[in-house]
């Protein structure tokens, strides 16, 4: 399985971080690529790619046609099962006023160079945003105050 985090780097730039499960196939993998959407995508880049794997991008060429794509090679052999793999970023421009989702990708073996399984890519759970103590705190004063003020309106007493 590969999931995606999605972040926006200004104007139509944007950045994938992908993060691989090897949980869900019953075949050993080595080697995973995704796929752009040839049409609204360009200048891919491999910004990031974690220690003992190597990473090749390739641009989107309408004139074949041909989706651009990130690949990366684990050359330390197959993924282990039941293992998490994190660090893997890629930046590109996309369609000004649009928004990248998500993409086709496969798990392969490389020996004999066979795709193992193929999908979609999933984004990847965001933690909810908790708001810090202190302004919960500030808050909590804020309409405290408010109440009493309210309250001393309303019996007449000055505020």
């Amino acid at each position: 399985m590969v999931e995606y985090s999605l972040t926006a780097l200004g104007g139509d730039v944007w950045r994938y971080d992908y993060s691989l499960s090897n949980i869900g196939p019953t075949e050993s993998f080595d080697e995973f690529t995704v796929y752009f959407d040839a049409s609204g995508v360009t200048g891919i880049t491999a910004v990031a790619t974690p220690a003992g794997w190597s990473s090749l991008v390739v641009q989107p060429d309408p004139l074949l046609p041909d989706a651009g794509f990130f690949d990366a090679l684990n050359l330390s052999g197959v993924v282990p099962a039941g293992s998490v793999i994190s660090g893997f970023s890629v930046s590109f421009s996309y369609l000004a006023g649009l928004m990248p989702g998500a993409q086709r990708f496969e798990l392969v073996i490389s020996e004999p160079f066979q795709t193992v399984q193929s999908g979609v890519t999933s984004a990847a759970p965001s933690a909810v945003p908790l708001p810090a103590p202190a302004a919960l705190m500030l808050l909590g004063l804020g309409v405290g105050a408010l109440g009493s003020r309210a309250r001393a309106k309303k019996l007449g007493a000055p505020a």
